[in-house]
């Protein structure tokens, strides 16, 4: 299962859609605090989050992530990566830059999900 954290509706539905035609199932967050929450209900393999997310910011929300599920890999999207945001990834996010194209997405998603799910 792909936990999407995204706050923009539209983008996060496009995301979820071409993600459900290649066959995943996704679970959709609009904030950090929700994405924290379905993490804690769900068996996730992979989490997709922007950088610019509400109440609890990515750079934080991957931070939590990596203390609690070291194993999830985390896929980082946003307009606005910055050096901090290079400084996360030490082998344990992958970054895309907005915008993204979906077969883009579809490719990386497929090589960070674990091949034992």
């Amino acid at each position: 299962m792909i936990l999407l954290v995204e706050d923009e509706a539209i983008t996060r539905s496009a995301f979820a859609d071409a993600l459900r035609m290649e066959g995943e199932e996704v679970i959709q967050a609009a904030d950090g605090i929700q994405a924290l929450s379905l993490l804690d209900k769900s068996h996730v393999d992979l989490v997709i989050t922007d950088l610019v997310i509400p109440k609890l910011n990515g750079f934080d929300l991957v931070g939590r992530i990596r203390s609690k599920w070291t194993h999830i890999p985390i896929l980082i999207i946003s307009a606005y990566i910055s050096q901090d945001a290079e400084r996360i990834s030490d082998g344990n996010a992958e970054f895309m830059y907005k915008p993204i194209d979906p077969p883009d997405l579809i490719a990386t998603v497929r090589r960070l999900l674990p091949t034992s799910r």
